[in-house]
C-alpha cells in the first residue's frame, strides 16, 4: 500500500466540515505522513492544510520531543505562513513553551522581540506552559513587554494568559500586575484577564483603565 501524501490528507479534509475538531481527526488518521508531506501542508496556501499540518507537529512532538519541529513551526511563522489565531492558541504551548521549561527563556523573549505579530502572539500562549507549573513571573515577563502593543493579534493572547495567571499560578500577582500596567491593555484584553477576580477587584480594575 502506497504511502499517504499531502493531497491525500487535502482532500480527507475537503470532505469534513473544516472546523478544529475535524481537523484533528485528519491528522489522526495522518499521523504517520512523512516530513516532506508535512512540510508541504505547513506551507501550503490552503488554511485548512496549514491547521492539519501544526496539529500533526504536536502529534510528533508528543511522540517524541524533538527541537527540530519546534524550529519547523517558528520557521514557518516567522515567514508569515502562521497567519490565524487558531494556528497558535491550540499549538504555541505544546510546540514552542513545554520545550522550555527547565531551560533557557531567552528565546522566548527573543519572539517576544519579532516584526511578525503572530510570532509575537506564539510568545506570550507559549508561556502557559510555565502558567500551569505555577509560574507566573515568566508569563508576566513576557506580557509585560508587549503590553503597550495597540493589535488584537497579541492584546487579545494578552488578556487570555494574564486570566490564566490568575487561575493557576498567582493571583496575587496578576492583581499587582494590573494594577502598574493594566491601563495599557485594550478594554477587551483587560475585561478578559479580570474574569475570574472577585467582583469587587474586578471592578476596581476595570475602573482605573
Amino acid at each position: 500500500m502506497s504511502r499517504a501524501s499531502a493531497e491525500d490528507v487535502l482532500v480527507a479534509f475537503a470532505r469534513t466540515s473544516g472546523d478544529v475538531a475535524a481537523a484533528r481527526r485528519v491528522a489522526r488518521q495522518f499521523a504517520d505522513l512523512d516530513e516532506g508531506d508535512r512540510s508541504a501542508l505547513l506551507w501550503s496556501e490552503d488554511p485548512g492544510a496549514r491547521l492539519v499540518a501544526v496539529l500533526l507537529l504536536v502529534q510528533a512532538m508528543r511522540e517524541r520531543a524533538d527541537p527540530e519541529l519546534t524550529e519547523e513551526y517558528l520557521s514557518a511563522a516567522r515567514s508569515e505562513r502562521i497567519d490565524r489565531t487558531e494556528l497558535v492558541d491550540l499549538v504555541a504551548e505544546e510546540l514552542v513553551g513545554v520545550p522550555m521549561l527547565g531551560g533557557s527563556t531567552g528565546p522566548l523573549f527573543a519572539l517576544a522581540k519579532s516584526d511578525v505579530a503572530f510570532v509575537r502572539r506564539i510568545a506570550v500562549v507559549a508561556t502557559l506552559a510555565f502558567v500551569k507549573q505555577g509560574d507566573a513571573e515568566v508569563p508576566l515577563s513576557v506580557v509585560g513587554r508587549l503590553v503597550r502593543e495597540k493589535g488584537d493579534t497579541v492584546q487579545s493572547a494578552l488578556g487570555w494568559v494574564l486570566r490564566e495567571v490568575g487561575k493557576r499560578a498567582s493571583e496575587p500577582a496578576l492583581v499587582a500586575f494590573l494594577e502598574q500596567q493594566g491601563r495599557f491593555l485594550t478594554p477587551a484584553a483587560l475585561a478578559t484577564a479580570t474574569e475570574h477576580l472577585p467582583a469587587g477587584e474586578r471592578e476596581r480594575l476595570r475602573a482605573g483603565h
